[in-house]
């Protein structure tokens, strides 16, 4: 990390943060919507949709400090479109691993990685670009 800036550190350092905080609101909304409804389906979808709204929150005010004045609605949608996309990545990774290496944890790892930086560079370089 020494050829990186250091405001890209810090910010890279936010993303991790902001990601742990919003997938351990994902967990516990679906925690708790499982408790309440018994249905895992819309457990897991409210719980996911929950977290990606916790996450887009924390990318624009805290990691990139996005102050500009672009409708909400249409950056919301492109991060949709983003996270998306990352999680195509991490699930072809994943099943292309697995079946090259036979072992699901070492392939979910790689797959985790990949869309991480797909999803950081592009809220990065694409959607709250300065």
């Amino acid at each position: 990390m020494k050829n990186i800036p250091q405001e890209n550190r810090y910010q890279i350092c936010r993303y991790i943060i902001s990601g742990l905080i919003s997938t351990c609101i994902n967990f516990l909304a679906y925690n708790s919507i499982y408790l309440i409804f018994k249905n895992i389906l819309f457990a897991s979808i409210l719980g996911y949709s929950i977290g990606l709204f916790v996450s887009f929150v924390l990318a624009k005010i805290w990691v990139f400090r996005d102050n500009s004045k672009k409708r909400i609605l249409k950056t919301f949608f492109v991060f949709c479109l983003i996270y998306i996309l990352g999680g195509l990545e991490m699930s072809l990774i994943i099943i292309f691993l697995n079946q090259l290496i036979s072992n699901y944890k070492v392939a979910w790892v790689f797959g985790v990685f990949v869309g991480a930086l797909n999803n950081y560079l592009g809220s990065k370089y694409f959607l709250f670009k300065k």
